[in-house]
């Protein structure tokens, strides 16, 4: 939960407003890196320990879907992989697609949808720029 979605305070703020009219103003950039989360990680989901401090996981087991939330707090773009191999199967969408959302805190895509990654078996290397946050969705996950 998520207690100021609006504040006269664009630091706090996911959504800027004016205190004197009462009126909403810019949508922040921490309002893109929320729904990274909330978009995707949904009740019922069982959370994994992803053993990185930078990304959190989610499992839909009826669903097959793995739910995948990265940063880069780095002031550098990295690509970062992720081992799929305690998964009975991995499959991803057609041809391996897993479906991402990028959003880069410095300005760039704000939750920007991309559908050019790919399954190398099970395995996931995912290019980040700088300061950034993507959603990773891998379909055909088998426990």
């Amino acid at each position: 939960m998520y207690w100021q979605v609006m504040d006269p305070s664009a630091g706090w703020a996911t959504i800027a407003y004016d205190p004197d009219t009462l009126q909403p103003g810019a949508v922040q950039t921490k309002y893109y890196v929320l729904a990274q989360f909330t978009r995707h990680i949904r009740p019922g989901m069982t959370i994994l320990d992803t053993g990185a401090s930078y990304a959190a996981a989610a499992l839909d087991r009826p669903a097959r879907r793995l739910v995948i939330v990265a940063a880069n707090t780095s002031s550098s773009a990295q690509t970062l992989t992720f081992d799929l191999s305690r998964f009975s199967a991995a499959t991803g969408g057609p041809a391996g697609l897993v479906p991402r959302w990028n959003t880069v805190t410095t300005g760039g895509d704000r939750y920007t949808a991309h559908s050019d990654t790919y399954l190398n078996g099970r395995s996931l290397s995912v290019p980040f720029a700088a300061k950034s946050v993507q959603t990773l969705q891998i379909d055909g996950i088998t426990v």
